[in-house]
């Protein structure tokens, strides 16, 4: 008689937001022989609620990522706390979110990117069930470290991995994405969890300069942008640190506009350039064919100020051209550090 999967339930978010999560969930499953059952449905009714409280009593673990803030998520753990052993209960959040006072007691397997939260996930799981990993368990890391790509040739694409702000002009051209006369950057919607990472794109100027955009925070429900760091470049060279924080807008410019630098910025005769942003957690650089030409720690001055009084960020990235700028970006990808092996018996802390 075969022998009964372990089945494990997680209280995951659904939509393009938590799609890296989905992917993981799913290697996990597959790579240590678990069933894993997620409840995609973000009504909650009386029906759908008596199957979700039956699934949640079925599970042989209970897994919660609370870094949305939903109320739903919070409601399944509730249950599941009321219903299960603790030690069955596994709850998950990025560092870059505030712990929850009512969590604060709890175990917590808090994360800083996605090969981290697959690490700990999977580690959590073989302990919890008291499995023996194989010889093969390093494989249930994920095989690449690109989290995102977009060479913006789909418009549906596009639409589903980015919003764009009020007053904002954009054109998915054979070129890539041309945008104009936008207040705020066009930000992604899927990569709010995520920290430190390589951001490499390649952009023509078209006119004036040309803004890129990350630690983007902003509402889940709409577009609303809370914070971000933006770094603005012309087709000189002259680099424009920018910061925008809601609780302390500029009286004039909105965003916190810093000294510029000049930096030898590379670009082609057809006026192309490629450049790769690195963040790692305060610190931030950019470099151009290996040679780096900006670096600085945005928690010292003169951003610290502005910087500091935002304390929890978001990872979203985008874009951005001010009124009579214009740019042309042809592809942007995100690569995750390549860290945080897997490792049996990996020690948890709360």
């Amino acid at each position: 008689m075969p022998k009964r999967q372990p089945i494990v339930f997680f209280a995951i978010p659904c939509g393009e937001f938590y799609a890296v999560q989905h992917e993981i969930i799913q290697q996990v499953e597959q790579a240590i022989g678990i069933k894993a059952v997620i409840i995609e449905d973000h009504i909650q009714t009386k029906d759908l609620w008596s199957t979700i409280i039956s699934q949640i009593d079925s599970a042989d673990l209970f897994v919660a990522d609370v870094s949305s803030g939903s109320f739903n998520i919070a409601l399944e753990l509730g249950y599941a706390i009321r219903q299960k052993l603790e030690r069955n209960i596994g709850i998950f959040i990025a560092k870059s979110r505030a712990i929850p006072s009512d969590l604060q007691g709890f175990v917590r397997q808090e994360y800083s990117s996605f090969n981290e939260f697959q690490s700990k996930l999977t580690a959590w799981i073989y302990e919890t069930l008291n499995l023996v990993p194989s010889k093969t368990s390093r494989t249930t890391r994920r095989q690449h470290n690109i989290l995102f790509r977009d060479d913006f040739t789909d418009q549906d694409v596009f639409l589903r991995r980015w919003s764009v702000p009020p007053n904002a002009s954009y054109l998915l051209t054979h070129e890539g994405l041309r945008f104009t006369s936008g207040m705020f950057p066009i930000l992604t919607t899927t990569l709010g969890l995520l920290r430190d990472c390589e951001i490499e794109f390649s952009a023509r100027i078209e006119q004036e300069r040309l803004g890129w955009v990350i630690k983007g925070t902003k509402s889940y429900t709409h577009f609303i942008l809370k914070f971000c760091v933006m770094l603005q470049i012309d087709s000189n060279g002259k680099l424009t640190p920018h910061i925008w924080n809601e609780r302390q807008p500029h009286a004039q410019s909105v965003y916190h506009v810093y000294p510029s630098k000049q930096v030898s910025l590379k670009i082609g005769r057809d006026g192309w350039f490629q450049m790769t942003t690195r963040i790692r957690d305060n610190r931030i650089s950019f470099k151009q064919d290996q040679r780096r030409l900006f670096s600085a720690d945005f928690s010292k001055d003169p951003y610290a100020h502005c910087y500091n009084d935002f304390p929890h960020k978001d990872g979203q990235i985008g874009f951005r051209c001010y009124p009579n700028e214009e740019a042309v970006v042809r592809y942007v990808e995100v690569r995750e550090p390549k860290s945080h092996q897997f490792t049996p018996n990996t020690a948890f802390s709360g």
